[in-house]
């Protein structure tokens, strides 16, 4: 998973409401709060290993700290087709 680049698809909108929606290619929307949105926007044609430094040096916590849940959250995005 480390070499491989990530790839964004779908889109980030609001809702009539203000709440942060991701929309796939089906038109299926996820409401997502605005950490998934920056990771999820910060995904695109990077490696794992880029995103997690990235969110490690913002968040200030050491790198292997953020790889579990960010591995999860990767594979959520996967399979609701917003990340490739």
């Amino acid at each position: 998973m480390e070499e491989v680049k990530l790839k964004r698809k779908g889109e980030l909108v609001k809702d009539e409401e203000g709440n942060l929606l991701l929309v796939n290619e089906l038109n299926e929307a996820y409401r997502v709060d605005e950490i998934v949105a920056y990771i999820w926007s910060i995904c695109d044609n990077r490696t794992f290993e880029e995103v997690a430094v990235d969110l490690a040096s913002q968040g200030e916590v050491d790198v292997e700290e953020v790889k579990p849940p960010l591995q999860d959250l990767i594979a959520k995005l996967k399979s609701a087709s917003l990340i490739e």
